[in-house]
């Protein structure tokens, strides 16, 4: 069974190799999964290079997520899974860039037959991230106003969707013309290009309206900027770095005499955190929506799992318009 495999912690070229494994076989309260989509995300792209926050011993699967059907079922486990299509937990306990994936029943949830596999692949982080920012960094009511950056990212196409359900306006910022547009056709309210002069973009699209919360992928002096402009005792939440640059909040005039607050989110934190019910319920709402087609990411291109060199030099372009996915079968 072909499988991607981590040997080691740098380039992705020289680091990945694609291996046979043995046919899995499902022991006590697992399943064995036959993957129909997987993502590449860029986490997996910093996991792969060493400077992620979960590290695994190596040699080790990689693949955080995925969607599939269960074709076994060990004992213990639910009979009635066999034949279920389930999306796997990103909870890095076992590796998804494979044609089947050996799996603890704790770290699948079912998911509808109906759907598209590949927009049912891509719930396991995204959606469930945007949704858990909207939800956990509140309160929020409709007719409150939210910035983001990174806004045309699917996380961010995601927390789109999910504010103009819940009557939330977004201020969104973007670093070019072309993910302005893309924004602007995923639904946002309004879209600035980051530059010098990002101040005065963000009073004319604000024209005097006060921001609830600022959510943060990027980093850097945007963040300082958009700030200034949040409500007394907002929030900002960064969840991502992707910029590299650190991200500073003025001490004086935020922090201390607005009462604004920043704060860190991971995913990762939450799955192995939360209680079981609160993270299945939270995942059948994102399955809901994604299956009826009312959240939706772009998808960039689809490589088989032997074309594994060209996903991942995909997945690290800046330029590209949308998630890079591995895909099985027909």
């Amino acid at each position: 069974m072909p499988a991607l495999q981590l040997t080691g912690f740098g380039e992705p070229a020289e680091v990945v190799t694609l291996v046979s494994r043995p046919a899995l076989v499902a022991g006590r309260d697992e399943v064995v999964v036959a993957l129909e989509a997987v993502t590449v995300h860029p986490s997996d792209i910093h996991l792969i290079r060493g400077f992620y926050g979960v590290r695994p011993q190596l040699p080790a699967p990689l693949g955080a997520e995925g969607v599939g059907k269960v074709v076994e079922v060990g004992p213990g486990a639910d009979q009635a899974l066999l034949g279920r299509r389930v999306a796997i937990l990103p909870t890095y306990e076992q590796g998804t860039w494979a044609d089947h994936a050996l799996v603890a029943t704790s770290n699948i949830v079912a998911v509808s037959d109906e759907g598209d596999p590949q927009q049912l692949a891509m719930i396991g982080v995204n959606p469930i991230t945007a949704l858990l920012l909207l939800r956990l960094f509140g309160p929020l009511s409709e007719g409150d106003w939210i910035a983001q950056t990174g806004a045309n990212s699917a996380v961010g196409q995601y927390i789109i969707g999910l504010a103009e359900r819940a009557g939330i306006h977004t201020l969104n910022v973007v670093r070019s013309q072309e993910a302005a547009t893309q924004v602007r056709v995923a639904g946002g309210d309004r879209v600035v290009i980051d530059g010098d002069d990002l101040p005065a973009q963000l009073q004319r699209a604000l024209g005097g309206q006060e921001l609830a919360l600022v959510l943060d992928s990027i980093g850097g002096p945007v963040v300082t900027h958009l700030a200034h402009r949040l409500r007394f005792g907002g929030k900002v939440v960064s969840f991502g770095a992707l910029s590299g640059q650190p991200t500073a909040l003025d001490v004086r005039q935020d922090l201390i005499y607005r009462n604004i607050s920043h704060h860190g989110f991971w995913t990762f934190n939450w799955l192995t955190r939360a209680p079981r019910a609160e993270i299945d319920a939270t995942y059948q709402e994102i399955v809901a929506l994604v299956t009826s087609g009312e959240l939706t990411a772009d998808i960039d291109s689809t490589f088989r799992l032997e074309q594994y060199a060209d996903a991942l030099s995909r997945a690290e372009r800046y330029r590209r318009h949308g998630k890079v996915l591995f895909v099985f079968g027909d």
